[in-house]
């Protein structure tokens, strides 16, 4: 998903969504963002806060729309597809 396609879908959503990565039906809070060429990653360490929608809008005002967003589990990237909402949580995958 590139990350024009995600802030244009979330634009109505409540920012103060926390976000959390959803993998084989367990969630993990993401916490970090890093910017790497053409992939924006979303990092997730268990017991961090998670980000709201509204700080990774605010930490991403400034990169290019067309951007790949990854979520970066472990050594591996993963490229991310979508999201969906669940007891007032962001859950992307």
């Amino acid at each position: 998903m590139r990350l024009i396609d995600f802030k244009l879908s979330t634009v109505d959503l409540d920012h103060q969504l926390p976000l959390y990565w959803e993998h084989d039906h367990q969630q993990f809070p993401i916490d970090t963002v890093t910017l790497v060429a053409s992939h924006l990653i979303l990092q997730s360490h268990p017991q961090a806060k998670p980000l709201t929608l509204d700080q990774l809008t605010a930490r991403t005002r400034q990169v290019n729309g067309q951007v790949q967003l990854m979520v970066r589990p472990a050594a591996d990237l993963m490229p991310l597809f979508g999201y969906r909402l669940s007891q007032h949580h962001l859950l992307l995958g």
